[in-house]
């Protein structure tokens, strides 16, 4: 920007005041805004309200204005704003010595006098200090405006660079000042950290009219005159000339006044002649010239968004059609939780009745027993103990299990095992080489046990070993 040359993708757009930009933001042509020369032969430019084809050129020779809506711009990558004049109130004020969110919270309480609107309802941008007193220069806007405006391009995809206020992107000239007239409306800037927006309309008198009213209430034009001067002349021989010699000297002349420049840029031609108008009856002299290309404004009203990227795009999703599937949703879930705890206590209360009516039936059986923590696998170990003692063999067992394993084997069981160890109601086989070395033979020895009750698990691939326990 500060070389003045629009790279392809960027715009800088000066936008509507609220009032307009609310209702037409999107489809009519209510934006100003600048474009590389190629880019803005193809959008063309729209007329303004007055009927002038908008073809200002800026400063710089790669760019032109054009009038369009939003629906209407190229498409951008980068975007420079600039908001109406109207729409900003600069505020010189002493702020607290805070930083960051809590200056942030403390400025409306700082700034509510001054405002005329709700204070809460505002956005707030620090600028710099304004002068040598230690105020500081604060921009207030609109919150739901700014928001508005920054939503609709982002939402389009366009970074936005900065935002700035109108009378403060002025170029100034040697004074400090300049006027911008647009949007049927004005901007002054009156110094490098000052300026104002005024009202104007289509009209042509109350053009004038606008501009007058404005340099008389900004007090930004007030004409410096001379240093008074007298006037000598060279009296004659006569005592009568004499006499009005020296009333000459003691008269002081007309000082005479000195007309300010001040440059003015207009939007199109139709400004030209209330301009003219106006310098007459204000006492200044216009330096009329076309839309500048703007300078960096010294505040940038950016950081006055609250709040993240995130938090921003959650809040501008219209959850409106999506109240009656949430409320499904929520109430399909509710009932689904409700049915699993339902479930869930109907089992419970299940399997308390089982567990009672397993220790019931082995206190029955073994009443000795004075503890009970697992019935079944203490049923079991009573049940081995009394066929010890009976002198009958269990099925997990030495001899029942090799003899049940022996009939897997069939043929090739007392040739194949090498060795037999028995350990806690398990087997450990080790094979001779050569028996059961391939996949296929020890898939047969699997399927074979297990037809007979038994559990068969080699080692590994290439181990000759193997567990055999009763199949559970």
């Amino acid at each position: 920007m500060a070389a003045q040359v629009l790279r392809k993708g960027q715009a800088i757009v000066w936008l509507p005041p609220r009032s307009i930009g609310e209702r037409a933001f999107a489809t009519e042509p209510v934006l100003l805004a600048m474009l590389p020369v190629a880019v803005s032969d193809q959008v063309g430019g729209g007329a303004n309200p007055g009927g002038v084809p908008v073809t200002v050129f800026g400063s710089a020779s790669t760019a032109r204005y054009v009038r369009v809506g939003l629906e209407a711009l190229p498409q951008l990558k980068a975007v420079t704003l600039i908001f109406d004049a109207r729409d900003v109130n600069l505020l010189r004020v002493a702020v607290p010595a805070l930083s960051g969110a809590r200056l942030q919270q403390a400025l409306p309480n700082v700034v509510e006098e001054l405002l005329l609107q709700d204070a809460q309802a505002c956005a707030f941008a620090l600028g710099p200090r304004a002068d040598g007193d230690g105020r500081r220069l604060v921009a207030a806007i609109d919150r739901s405006w700014l928001e508005f405006v920054l939503g609709a391009f982002e939402r389009r995809g366009i970074e936005i660079q900065a935002a700035w206020p109108a009378q403060l992107a002025l170029p100034a000239g040697a004074d400090g000042s300049a006027l911008a007239c647009l949007n049927d409306g004005l901007a002054l800037r009156t110094g490098a950290h000052d300026g104002v927006g005024w009202w104007a309309s289509a009209d042509p008198q109350a053009r004038v009219d606008a501009i007058v009213t404005l340099m008389s209430s900004a007090g930004a034009l007030a004409a410096p005159v001379q240093a008074p001067a007298t006037q000598e002349t060279q009296p004659d021989q006569g005592a009568g000339d004499a006499v009005v010699g020296m009333a000459a000297r003691a008269l002081p002349a007309e000082p005479p006044r000195v007309r300010r420049r001040l440059a003015v840029f207009i939007e199109d031609a139709s400004w030209q002649t209330p301009v003219l108008k106006a310098a007459a009856r204000a006492g200044f002299e216009p330096d009329i010239r076309a839309l500048p290309f703007p300078q960096p404004a010294t505040l940038d009203m950016l950081p006055a968004r609250r709040g993240s990227a995130t938090g921003r795009r959650l809040a501008d999703i219209d959850w409106t059609p999506l109240r009656t599937p949430t409320a499904v949703l929520g109430a399909t879930v509710a009932a689904g939780i409700l049915a699993m705890n339902l479930h869930w206590g109907m089992l419970a209360q299940e399997r308390a009745g089982l567990k009672t009516q397993l220790d019931g039936v082995f206190r029955e059986a073994f009443p000795a027993t004075q503890v009970i923590v697992d019935p079944v696998l203490q049923m079991r170990r009573e049940v081995a103990a009394l066929r010890l003692r009976a002198g009958q063999a269990a099925a997990e067992d030495f001899a029942p299990l090799l003899a049940r394993f022996a009939q897997a084997l069939g043929g090739q069981a007392t040739d194949s095992m090498g060795g037999v160890e028995y350990r806690e109601g398990r087997l450990r086989v080790r094979f001779q080489p050569g028996f059961y070395d391939s996949r296929s033979a020890r898939d047969v020895l699997v399927r074979d046990s297990q037809r007979l009750g038994l559990a068969l698990k080699f080692d590994g691939e290439r181990e000759p070993t193997a567990t055999v326990a009763l199949a559970r």
